[in-house]
């Protein structure tokens, strides 16, 4: 497997883990110093422990958030040395809460740093640029994007 497949690899099994509830696996796609945020807001998890805690704010329906998250567009930038790559993708995500339509909650960009850590590619760096953003009641108990939304 060539390192830019090993990154994509790494891209879908974020997705994966999100959809299946599974958040403790999300995390442990983070390098121990990787942060999770939201562009442009100075908190962030730090940490495999922190990036599942930060996840605990989504809403769960028989242990699994009713999500897809749908990434598209996979730019790698991979260094020379073959250790580390700046990765950008945009990501599309639907939900469906039980009895309800199927709708898009959110659509943007996740700017990534990614390394290798131990043999294995993990995330040092994902901040999500959410620039479309949907009902998110069914799926958070808070709106995680109401600060980052501009008026108008």
């Amino acid at each position: 497997m060539t390192d830019r497949e090993a990154i994509q690899r790494l891209l879908h099994a974020y997705s994966d883990t999100i959809d299946r509830g599974d958040f403790v696996a999300t995390g442990e796609l983070f390098a121990p110093e990787g942060v999770y945020g939201i562009a442009g807001r100075s908190r962030a998890a730090v940490g495999p422990a922190a990036v599942t805690a930060a996840l605990g704010d989504v809403r769960l329906y028989d242990g699994v958030p009713r999500t897809r998250h749908i990434v598209s567009n996979v730019d790698v930038d991979l260094a020379d040395d073959g250790q580390s790559a700046a990765v950008q993708s945009y990501v599309h995500v639907l939900h469906q809460p039980p009895g309800g339509p199927i709708i898009t909650i959110a659509a943007g960009t996740y700017r990534d740093r990614v390394h290798v850590v131990d043999g294995r590619w993990r995330f040092a760096e994902r901040r999500m640029h959410i620039e479309l953003v949907g009902d998110m009641s069914t799926h958070t108990r808070h709106d995680p994007f109401r600060s980052s939304r501009t008026s108008g």
